[in-house]
């Protein structure tokens, strides 16, 4: 019987900061468990890859992964057929002669350039816009956002409500933090900081250290750590540290 489920191709060259293999991840494998959809997803730095999901073997060029094919990015490019849809995670340049399986197709794929999450006003404007041609195929601008005229977020189903009930479980919440090998300090507000560098970020941190409420900071691995590290007057971070700091 010929195959009916429509085929994604995702490209996802890893910049920085994990963000741009945990969009794609994360949107592959909610096409495949809630849409049905067959998924390839490639990715140029599978140890990148690794940090968000151990389960991956850096060394193969192809494997699955909770139903999604993972084929690694490599520079030499193997002759595949061209998906029914093909997702080009922020702006990344697809390989020439996958461009050239696109416009070979009886049926061109739907072309997205899926962009960066925006709640500017500009992004309603943008979203769906055309974006540059390859021969006959046409890319598409898509803008995820949090108006009505935008792409929306991504968001499993019944995510709500499993976040309701685990905000409302103070145990579910301790049990989760010790998996990550966090003790959180009894009364204090917990933060989770992710962000680039920022010079603001030295004057933020005094303002907590002086609040009577103590704050647990959690700082994923990623560029702010340097700055993180000259506030607290010490020559470097690494997973795992912890670090006590007052003013």
């Amino acid at each position: 019987m010929p195959e009916t489920n429509p085929r994604w191709d995702i490209f996802c060259t890893v910049v920085d900061n994990f963000g741009d293999i945990g969009v794609t991840w994360r949107l592959a494998r909610q096409l495949v468990a809630e849409h049905s959809v067959r998924v390839r997803l490639w990715v140029d730095d599978l140890r990148a890859f690794e940090r968000l999901c151990p389960e991956i073997d850096t060394q193969l060029a192809q494997q699955w992964q909770q139903g999604v094919e993972v084929r690694q990015w490599l520079v030499e490019w193997p002759p595949v057929d061209a998906a029914d849809v093909v997702i080009a995670a922020f702006a990344c340049q697809l390989p020439a002669s996958y461009m050239d399986a696109m416009a070979a197709r009886a049926q061109p794929p739907l072309w997205l350039n899926l962009d960066y999450l925006s709640a500017e006003d500009w992004v309603v404007g943008c979203h769906g816009l055309p974006s540059v041609k390859y021969r006959h195929v046409q890319k598409y601008f898509f803008f995820p956002g949090f108006r009505q005229d935008t792409g929306g977020l991504l968001r499993e189903r019944g995510l709500l409500e499993r976040r309701r009930k685990f905000q409302q479980d103070a145990s579910a919440q301790r049990e989760f933090l010790q998996g990550l090998g966090v003790d959180r300090a009894p009364g204090s507000q917990l933060i989770s900081l992710f962000a680039y560098e920022n010079a603001g970020l030295a004057s933020w941190f005094d303002c907590l250290a002086s609040d009577s409420t103590p704050s647990h900071m959690l700082v994923p691995e990623g560029r702010i750590l340097g700055d993180v590290a000259r506030w607290l007057g010490v020559e470097g971070l690494a997973a795992g540290t912890c670090t006590f700091a007052t003013v």
